[in-house]
């Protein structure tokens, strides 16, 4: 029963599949009629262990598991164990019939699918040769970074009080009714008056906040760095001193009012994996450009009607 229930899921995976396929290529083709595939028209050399054969077709170990790490992770977990690898392997196989069929009616040599195919190989391919030709950057590359862009990795300990306004993202907290946008920001402003009389802001956010979430630890949002906080509030919240409070401050989610308890810099510790990444995208697009200038490009003059055939120059 249980696999039976598997199985049916991996069939609506598999038409899913099929579908989205048709809609990308969206080809007028005349129905076809349909013979036994032949082994002679078996695909490219075999790369990898094989695990099983499909009309005399190899499939690799490497294939299968490619196919099955697309699959949603809560499918992939439910199918880890052998029964289910079994389940997907009977749908990999209907797949690989309908693969084999296209080539044998000849849709690989149709030039829209044929583009498709060779756009998918160049991106696969691309990537592979970037992680291949760039180096993971060492220490001292990645502390020469941090020390250059320290502003880049500014932190603030934030606190705040959302007023919650009728159509935002953020519900009133229970008993309360949202107000209109325009009530809300007036509300904010007397909040913030108080404020720079002297409230106390944490008791503040006690009595009039409605995120529930940090209601109770007086408005304490806790530490964030740059990239963490809603785009449309970052750059006006990092601008504010330390000890600060903010102007009343409207997103999607509610009326804010900020006040910035402390501003520091992140420890590289904590920006690592970040720095790592931003330092070989660099050196990969360093390394690409390096290839661009050294290669000869000759356009359709009728296609890109304002570009003229050009020879970059080599980098010396």
């Amino acid at each position: 029963m249980k696999k039976d229930a598997v199985i049916a899921v991996l069939a609506i995976a598999l038409v899913a599949g099929i579908t989205y396929g048709l809609k990308v290529i969206k080809l007028d083709l005349p129905p076809m009629t349909s013979a036994p595939y032949s082994t002679a028209a078996v695909g490219p050399q075999v790369i990898g262990h094989v695990i099983m054969r499909v009309n005399g077709e190899a499939v690799t170990e490497e294939e299968f598991e490619a196919a099955f790490s697309q699959l949603p992770d809560e499918m992939q977990r439910q199918l880890s164990n052998p029964q289910g690898k079994t389940a997907f392997a009977e749908q990999y196989i209907r797949y690989k019939l309908l693969e084999q069929e296209a080539r044998r009616l000849g849709l690989d040599h149709d030039a829209r699918v044929a583009g498709v195919l060779n756009s998918d190989r160049m991106n696969i391919l691309a990537s592979a040769a970037a992680q291949k030709l760039v180096a993971q950057p060492n220490d001292q590359a990645l502390r020469t970074y941090y020390d250059q862009n320290k502003d880049t990795f500014q932190s603030i300990d934030v606190s705040h009080i959302l007023i919650a306004y009728s159509g935002g993202m953020a519900p009133a907290r229970p008993g309360h009714t949202a107000p209109p946008q325009a009530q809300a920001v007036a509300q904010a402003r007397e909040i913030v008056k108080q404020l720079r009389a002297g409230a106390n802001f944490a008791q503040m956010a006690i009595q009039y906040s409605d995120d529930v979430g940090s209601v109770e630890r007086g408005g304490d949002l806790g530490t964030f760095g740059k990239g963490q906080l809603p785009p449309e509030l970052e750059g006006r919240v990092f601008a504010l001193k330390e000890g600060q409070v903010s102007d009343p401050m409207p997103s999607r989610f509610g009326v804010h009012i900020f006040l910035v308890r402390k501003r520091g810099t992140q420890p590289m510790a904590a920006v690592r994996k970040a720095i790592e990444q931003r330092v070989r995208n660099q050196n990969t697009l360093d390394r690409i450009e390096v290839l661009r200038k050294a290669a000869k490009v000759d356009f359709d003059q009728k296609f890109f009607p304002d570009l003229r055939q050009t020879t970059p120059k080599k980098p010396s």
